[in-house]
């Protein structure tokens, strides 16, 4: 599988870390289970709708979330935040 960011996924977890330091290894641990199994269980996968119909959102926390598209052999990162943010 393909695995891509996008510029604005890397600004928004580069914030993101600024802001949530505690949580590095957390968004570390979520992005490897989402590039190897993206509908586990324990990640709350769930297909958006509306005009995020194309994404995908994964919880890392109950408040915090990231976005991302998977098509075929390809995963994006498109946005990572609280839920408020990223909807």
């Amino acid at each position: 599988m393909k695995i891509f960011t996008t510029p604005r996924f890397e600004k928004r977890l580069k914030v993101f870390l600024k802001f949530r330091p505690d949580l590095k290894e957390k968004v570390r641990e979520t992005m490897n289970h989402i590039t190897s199994n993206p509908f586990a269980s324990n990640l709350k996968t769930h297909k958006l709708s509306g005009q995020l119909k194309r994404y995908h959102s994964s919880r890392i926390t109950y408040e915090y979330r990231i976005i991302f598209i998977l098509e075929e052999d390809e995963l994006c990162f498109i946005d990572i935040g609280s839920h408020d943010k990223v909807y």
